[in-house]
């Protein structure tokens, strides 16, 4: 039987695009199922599925890690704030494999106490690389991956090239995580909670690994790895 995978949505009918999500899912063996607000509690779903994927978007609120608003941010939808987060706690609770990508990294770490960068630009006004979208596509930079970790296991190198398309990203560490990958200029580009039989969280977007050949197997061996789990 095919792993059921709960995507959070706010409204089916929204801007946000998850086809990209559906078809990664169902072409490594899994079915998605999308969870949309005001149709079941948190509970509710998470029993329902047997995997969660928290997608990419737009930024997390700055009252959920107790900052000021910063002038770059873009894109919030609190309603989604509160889904994804109470949804992920949910699944946290009874160890449902969780998969976060891009903003999906940054909502796992929130949940369990974490901060962000509101924008990395500012933070690191010489030093960062191009990881915002440029003229509607994504940037492309290597990362450092812990050999160790899940991660290091599921990919099966310590350096790898992803692409990128975000402004903000993971600053302190949500209680639980551990950092298991950064880019050349620090960045935090995957964490994950040891102690979870899956829980993964990057800040690239695997579902849009398909430009070469190895972009192609790099996407294959995490949706391979989250599906592989979430069946068992």
């Amino acid at each position: 039987m095919k792993p059921i995978i709960g995507i959070p949505v706010v409204d089916r009918d929204g801007n946000h695009n998850f086809k990209k999500y559906i078809k990664a899912i169902e072409k490594h063996g899994g079915k998605a199922q999308l969870l949309i607000r005001g149709r079941g509690t948190s509970k509710e779903f998470v029993t329902e599925i047997d995997g969660l994927l928290l997608p990419g978007g737009g930024d997390i609120h700055p009252d959920y890690f107790n900052q000021d608003w910063h002038p770059k941010i873009k894109y919030v939808n609190e309603d989604r704030d509160e889904l994804e987060i109470s949804i992920f706690e949910e699944a946290f609770k009874e160890d449902i494999p969780v998969f976060g990508i891009c903003r999906g990294i940054q909502v796992m770490s929130v949940a369990m106490g974490g901060s962000l960068y509101q924008d990395i630009e500012t933070v690191y006004p010489q030093e960062a690389l191009t990881h915002p979208s440029v003229s509607g596509k994504d940037s492309r930079h290597s990362i450092e991956i812990e050999p160790e970790s899940m991660l290091g296991k599921i990919i099966g190198k310590g350096v790898d090239e992803v692409n990128s398309a975000h402004h903000q990203a993971v600053d302190d560490i949500g209680e639980g995580f551990v950092v298991t990958a950064r880019s050349e200029d620090g960045i935090v580009e995957a964490i994950e909670n040891p102690s979870k039989p899956f829980m993964v969280g990057v800040q690239y977007h695997p579902e849009r690994m398909t430009r070469n050949e190895k972009f192609s197997e790099h996407r294959q061996k995490l949706f391979e790895a989250f599906l592989d789990a979430a069946s068992n």
